[in-house]
């Protein structure tokens, strides 16, 4: 079991931030610990460890902060035991916590989800410093078809040695992560609830290197839809594509989170040409398409995104062009 190894930095953002479930002291939101961090840098403070020690009138003088924000900050101060057996217990069942002062938290998150990134994110297993990750998301009903395209996709991604982003879902992401769990993936799973039952089911996958949790709310908490919601854009951040199986139009999560990433841009989404409507919608939309012949090839995800995207780019010039000359003649009848 690897121990936790905390710098200041880290332990005064957890400290302030971390929402466990145990816990009675309200944590500062994102907004309100962007503030602080933003206010320490503007005074030449270093960093969050600078605020071990003051008290709310320094908070509030200093900083420039809310009484509430100092308030909550001095009260989180105050726990620190509590905090830090809580720490322990966690790291007893083998779960860390890591912020973004720490190496292993996944920079593509922050560069990707900027403020919106999660402050702080519970751990199970070894993360890599760098890792080029690829999600493969779907509707929860999967036909025969369905789940042979997902097999080649994971074999592809094993073939070129990036890592299976997994968000725990029923339906596609799970029949990728069953499959890739027993045909030698690397995994990352973002989940957002259960997390302690997920790292007992799969203690041995973690050990041997092949899978690892992630959870941006406390292993003890239980599901909701808001969680779900962030679970799943974490997880097009943490991806370099995210491949669209199947999908709904305006329908269920599935659509829902590609609509979303869309509007955000945290990955490219790339969509299996096949006949759901759905997919079909989308690449109407003018998506990247993937096609079963790039599945089965030998050519690599960025070629496939490359190529693609110039048809598509080509395709978009040639309506323009069939437009254009529609109005041309039109003009020219009216004349």
């Amino acid at each position: 079991m690897e121990k936790i190894m905390l710098n200041l930095n880290s332990l005064a953002t957890m400290l302030c931030t971390c929402d466990l479930y145990a816990y009675d002291e309200a944590a500062l939101t994102n907004d309100e610990w962007l503030e602080v961090e933003k206010n320490l840098k503007v005074h030449g403070l270093n960093g969050p460890s600078s605020l071990f020690g003051l008290n709310s009138d320094e908070l509030m003088d200093i900083l420039d902060i809310s009484e509430y924000s100092a308030y909550k900050i001095v009260r989180r101060m105050k726990s620190i035991q509590f905090f830090l057996k809580k720490l322990h217990e966690y790291e007893q069942q083998g779960i860390r916590i890591i912020t973004k002062y720490d190496e292993e938290y996944p920079q593509n998150l922050i560069k990707k989800m900027k403020k919106s990134a999660p402050l702080c994110l519970f751990i199970a297993g070894t993360l890599p410093v760098k890792f080029e990750g690829i999600s493969i998301t779907g509707l929860q009903t999967v036909s025969k078809k369905e789940k042979g395209y997902v097999k080649r996709l994971v074999d592809k991604i094993n073939n070129e040695d990036k890592w299976l982003i997994s968000n725990d879902c029923k339906g596609i992401d799970q029949e990728a992560f069953h499959y890739g769990l027993h045909h030698h993936s690397q995994i990352i799973c973002f989940v957002c609830e259960n997390m302690l039952n997920k790292i007992q089911e799969y203690k041995k996958s973690i050990r041997m290197g092949k899978v690892v949790f992630l959870s941006a709310v406390d292993p003890a908490k239980r599901f909701t839809v808001t969680h779900a919601i962030d679970r799943n854009s974490y997880v097009c951040a943490l991806s370099m594509f995210q491949i669209v199986v199947s999908s709904k139009i305006n329908s269920g999560a599935t659509w829902f989170t590609i609509m979303h990433n869309m509007h955000h841009n945290w990955t490219v989404s790339l969509v299996l040409d096949n006949d759901c409507f759905g997919n079909q919608r989308l690449l109407e939309m003018k998506t990247v398409p993937i096609y079963i012949k790039n599945i089965v090839s030998d050519t690599s995800f960025e070629m496939i995104y490359e190529l693609n995207k110039k048809e598509n780019i080509e395709e978009v010039n040639i309506d323009q062009m069939s437009i254009f000359e529609f109005i041309g003649d039109t003009n020219e009848s009216r004349i």
